[in-house]
């Protein structure tokens, strides 16, 4: 499975699960796509240009963990690049908390 099926996989098993009101087991799904996305910043930018904006969005609360893992400037100007490109997307939470995370 590709990086990107897994992340899509992932989210809509998750999103599927909290619509219902359920509490899904969030590490079996986060974590897969936390580890895919850390592997280094020239895969994380290939994966996320090629999720669709509501992924993105989805992924917002991720960026904290990708950032912890990655401690890369170039991931926050990448996430930068990304709220400017999709702006209908609110992803400044996660930048900070991306950015938060390279300065703890």
């Amino acid at each position: 499975m590709s990086g990107n099926e897994l992340i899509t996989k992932n989210l809509e098993i998750i999103e599927m699960m909290t619509q219902d009101g359920a509490s899904p087991p969030l590490d079996e799904y986060w974590e897969p796509i936390v580890d895919v996305l850390s592997k280094d910043i020239g895969t994380t930018k290939d994966l996320l240009l090629n999720c669709t904006t509501h992924e993105i969005w989805l992924m917002g609360g991720y960026f904290e963990d990708v950032s912890y893992n990655l401690q890369s400037q170039e991931f926050i100007d990448f996430l930068r690049e990304l709220q400017q490109k999709y702006p209908q997307i609110d992803i400044e939470k996660g930048i900070q908390w991306a950015i938060d995370a390279i300065l703890d």
